[in-house]
């Protein structure tokens, strides 16, 4: 299925030099521009929008995309002289420079191999645990950068994000995307790439893996987008560092595949992950906490489960979310709403800072 449709430009709601987001007469009523590709509009104009993701009711955020300016002159845009091509022979392929690539600066740095040497990475198949990590992060230990991949396996445009829009401003908030997602602070080829540039050129204290918005489900036992944690985890157990999932729990999930830790967690870890990985659960109460320890039970024969008093972080989570500028929701819930989830993504911050403390649980 593919449907587009020709609308009015109301009014423009937000731009800065990567996004437009307007308001239109027609289509959802609401569209993005990448300005990659575009060239500014205005109230009046005439631009074709995707409207296929919204017909559908999928995530999007009820948001069209902007897929052609009509009336726009020939529009040419550089940023840098690199020629790794994203978005592939898709007709909005670009260039960028890549960190890696023969044009970078940065290119002999990737001459030699590289190693984690025991460095904790966290792995995140959400995008709404990435500005978690980060507050609590700023909480724990205000000083610390955190470096967070970004990985193609949902969508590709990554100002896309309204977190990442928030976050890059932060001294402290690098981005590098990857494989074909673009848009990033940094450009990579690849996830261990990104990695080495992290940790060699960027001297990250703490980074993330993650997903960007958007991520499928299928209801089945292996189509989703979090599959790709197991090559994730592999690739850091691999390059001789310190797989931390951040597994994906919930209470407020009415779907049974998603109670506790989610399927889209446990699938992946148990089946297709072979670096052992550590794997942070809060500690709860009464019948959620005997669910958990049931999900887990053979889990340590191939991972180490820790557990973590919300003692060691609730304080400091709670802080964190309401020194963040934008309410963060996962799913569309609340802190309020789903208070376990929120508490695992500190669980799993607060380990990567103090794996090596046997007091943890």
């Amino acid at each position: 299925m593919y449907v587009d449709e020709v609308v009015i430009v109301k009014k423009v709601l937000f731009e800065d030099e990567s996004i437009q987001l307007l308001e239109t007469i027609g289509g959802a009523g609401k569209a993005i521009l990448y300005r990659t590709f575009f060239q500014k509009v205005q109230q009046g104009d005439e631009v074709v929008v995707n409207v296929t993701a919204t017909t559908l009711q999928l995530g999007t955020g009820g948001w069209d995309i902007v897929k052609a300016v009509p009336n726009a002159l020939p529009y040419k845009k550089t940023a840098g002289n690199g020629h790794i091509m994203k978005a592939r022979y898709m007709p909005n392929q670009h260039s960028v420079l890549t960190v890696e690539a023969q044009e970078s600066k940065d290119h002999s740095l990737f001459q030699t191999s590289f190693c984690l040497d025991g460095q904790s990475i966290l792995l995140a198949e959400l995008h709404s645990m990435l500005p978690l990590v980060y507050v609590f992060m700023r909480k724990y230990a205000p000083e610390m950068k955190l470096t967070v991949i970004i990985s193609d396996e949902a969508a590709l445009p990554l100002m896309l994000s309204e977190h990442i829009r928030v976050l890059k401003k932060e001294k402290h908030f690098h981005s590098i995307t990857v494989g074909q997602a673009f848009g990033g602070e940094f450009e990579a080829v690849n996830i261990v790439t990104a990695l080495q540039y992290a940790v060699q050129k960027l001297k990250s204290d703490l980074i993330l893996i993650s997903l960007g918005p958007g991520v499928v489900g299928t209801g089945t036992v292996y189509g989703f987008s979090g599959m790709e944690l197991a090559n994730w985890a592999n690739i850091v157990g691999g390059l001789g560092g310190k797989p931390i999932w951040i597994p994906r729990v919930s209470f407020a999930d009415d779907r049974e595949r998603h109670k506790g830790i989610s399927h889209h967690t446990l699938t992946p870890l148990t089946k297709f992950t072979f670096s052992k990985s550590l794997v942070p659960l809060p500690t709860l109460t009464n019948e959620q906490q005997l669910l958990l320890e049931q999900q887990v039970n053979n889990l340590n024969k191939q991972h180490s489960v820790i557990w973590v008093e919300q003692k060691r972080f609730k304080s400091l989570l709670e802080n964190a979310l309401v020194s963040y500028p934008k309410q963060i929701k996962t799913m569309g819930r609340t802190y309020e709403d789903d208070p376990v989830f929120f508490y695992t993504v500190a669980a799993a911050v607060y380990s990567a800072f103090t794996i090596n403390d046997t007091n943890i649980s």
